[in-house]
């Protein structure tokens, strides 16, 4: 199991960590301040799952959730 913590400029993900569970092939990103999480299965397509995940609610925070977690992925190169 990996984690690491990631600082953004972005309102409302100043920390975020992510979790990496290699023996069960997930990723879980979650925002320490306010409590919004993704899971995402390292067998499928991550951004796929996340476009599914995120399609629903507030139209910009939404956004924000997809702009730092795509950040995490391209560092993190799973």
């Amino acid at each position: 199991m990996r984690v690491k913590l990631f600082e953004f400029h972005i309102n409302d993900f100043e920390e975020v960590y992510a979790v990496i569970d290699d023996e069960k092939q997930r990723i879980h990103i979650s925002s320490v301040h306010y409590q919004y999480s993704i899971n995402l299965d390292l067998t499928s397509d991550l951004i796929v799952q996340l476009e599914q995940q995120t399609k629903y609610g507030e139209l910009n925070f939404n956004e924000s959730v997809r702009q730092v977690v795509r950040k995490i992925i391209d560092e993190l190169k799973v």
